[in-house]
This record gives C-alpha cells, structure tokens and sequence, in this order.
C-alpha cells in the first residue's frame, strides 16, 4: 500500500483499490492533476486497512481481486457505522447487467467499466464527491436538496424560499423516504428495498414497492420538474442526485 501522495489541504483523498498496476498509475496521475490526494492498494486486505488507519473521501474499487473480492469489501465498509457513507465505485472489467446490479446490491454508489474513458471515470468520481458534500447527515435526520428528514420524530419538512412546510407520511412511506434519501445516488432493486423497509422475512410482493414509491411522489411533488424517487429501467430506484 502506497502512502498518501503531497497536495493541497483543502483536496479529497481517493482510495484506489485494483491488482493492476498500470490502471492504479493511470487514475493517480490522473486524479493528482485535479488536486485530489491518493492512496492505492493491490487487494482486499490492504484496502480495509487503509480505510481504517486513513481519512478517506471516496473509495475506487475493482471487483475481481485476491484474498478477498471488491464486494466482500464493499460490503464490509458498508457494515460498519464508522465509514458506511463514504461514496464507492465500481471500476472493473465486469460489464454483464448482473455483475452491475450486484455490485450496486452489495453497497456501491456507482459501477462503471474499465473500458470507459478516464475523463468519464474522473467525471463520475467528482459528481460522487459533490454528492457527498451536499448532503447532510447523521443517525437522526437527512438533509438533501429542499427536504429535512426527522427519523426521530418520523417528520418530513420542505424548506422553500423563506417558507417551511410539513409533509406527512404513513410509517413505511417514510422509511421508504428516509432510505432513499440517505442513500442518494445509488439504484436498489425492489427485492432489497423490501428487505430494508419491510423487513427480511415480509411477504409483501414487488408490487408494493411500486405502489409505496408512487405515493410518496405524489406528497412531495416534483423537483425541478423531476420525481424524487426515480425509476431506473430494469433494475428498481434511486433518489434523486443532488447536482
């Protein structure tokens, strides 16, 4: 594991995590040219332990790597409350529909293949950055684009221009509305939205989830003229992305 490259004390620091060295190389240089601090790891094992010892921004992961795999990374990171917001991509050689789709399963914000140019990869890391810095949150409350979402008092407010108004929601509409939220950006199927709110062992069909999202953009209405849940064709949902 390399240590963190010199840079400038207002920049992010990237963790690039890929058995492939010319790729690692590729995105340092890449990435340093934006300002941004880097720290690379060859596998699994050395990328936990940076995420551990080192204050990481955003994490760069490939999937097929020894000792333990991207996904059981991914996965880890997300267990833990310490680092589980920290934004995570995808990059790998794995382009099939079914590897994106685990790969967004298991935690990641975004996937993307390596095939795709570094000025679309540096793009996405940015946008994963700017993400981060916009949203507020804690255990409590999420604060994205006009909404603030209370998961203390089960309370949802809109704060337009100067005005602050309170939208109310059944139980399941609002976890619904709060796991979205907190985790904006990343696209869930149906199955594992109803595993996080309706529980493990629910018998609810897919359906449900349909229908629970409707309701929940009727209340809020649009933003910018786009619905707060959004549907992502053939695979399930994801709330908007703060721009």
């Amino acid at each position: 594991m390399t240590s963190p490259t010199a840079a400038g004390p207002d920049s992010c620091t990237i963790l690039i995590v890929d058995d492939e060295d010319d790729i690692l190389d590729l995105l340092r240089y890449n990435l340093e040219k934006e300002g941004m601090q880097v720290i690379t790891a060859n596998d699994g094992i050395e990328a936990l332990s940076a995420i551990e010892t080192e204050s990481i921004d955003l994490v760069v992961l490939d999937i097929m790597m020894p000792h333990i795999d991207g996904l059981e990374v991914c996965q880890r990171i997300r267990s833990n409350s310490k680092f589980k917001t920290i934004p995570l991509l995808f990059l790998t050689a794995r382009s099939e529909e079914e590897d994106h789709i685990r790969g967004l399963d298991a935690g990641a914000d975004s996937y993307l293949p390596k095939s795709f140019g570094i000025g679309v990869i540096v793009s996405q890391i940015k946008a994963l950055l700017r993400g981060t810095q916009r949203i507020s949150t804690n255990d409590l409350t999420v604060t994205i684009l006009d909404l603030e979402i209370d998961l203390e008092r089960f309370r949802v407010f809109r704060n337009g221009q100067g005005t602050r108004s309170e939208l109310r929601f059944t139980r399941k509409e609002f976890k619904l509305l709060y796991f979205m939220a907190s985790t904006s950006g990343r696209v869930f199927k149906r199955k594992t939205l109803i595993r996080q709110v309706w529980g493990r062992t629910s018998k609810v069909g897919e359906r449900t989830v349909d229908v629970h999202v409707s309701k929940v953009n009727k209340k809020l209405g649009k933003y910018h003229g786009n619905d707060y849940i959004m549907s992502v064709a053939g695979v399930g949902y994801r709330f908007l992305e703060v721009e």
